[in-house]
């Protein structure tokens, strides 16, 4: 009888699930990867996230100089300027299939960089990368990186 009453319960809890999965529509799709299909913006690195345990690394000087990107595409291809905390920088990039994109050029000045923050604001070159962006921030990552950069739209 134990068993019965179990499986009925299930069955219940089951069909409870799959009914108001139904009326919203939406809580059967994972969502979506970004907003939008571009990087488009003036964006402020604001720290970077651990991809296993989600700890921050935020931004020394918040109120500083600071790393500033201005990204320009047209959903297709696009360039990079601005400025870590002592470099200009500048570069290009493509973007692909499900919110992937690629830097292909990247570079700048070459003064020394006095903390380690904007040292690794650096964007990699021929290695595929990740983009989302969800209200006023952008989340980049690179494969077989570690972290990803978190932005704040300016």
């Amino acid at each position: 009888m134990k068993k019965y009453i179990s499986l009925i319960a299930i069955t219940l809890l089951f069909g409870l699930t799959a009914f108001q999965c139904e009326q919203k529509r939406d809580c059967c799709v994972p969502p979506v990867c970004s907003e939008i299909h571009t990087l488009k913006g003036k964006w402020r690195l604001t720290g970077y996230e651990n991809n296993s345990n989600g700890q921050m690394e935020n931004d020394p000087e918040p109120d500083g100089k600071g790393v500033i990107f201005t990204f320009d595409d047209n959903s297709k291809e696009g360039s990079i300027s601005g400025h870590t905390f002592v470099n200009e920088v500048s570069g290009s990039y493509t973007l692909g299939e499900g919110c992937s994109f690629k830097v292909l050029i990247f570079g700048g000045t070459k003064v020394g960089e006095p903390v380690d923050f904007s040292r690794k604001a650096w964007l990699k070159s021929d290695v595929n990368g990740y983009y989302q962006i969800v209200g006023g921030t952008l989340k980049i990552g690179f494969a077989g990186s570690q972290e990803m950069m978190v932005f704040k739209k300016i």
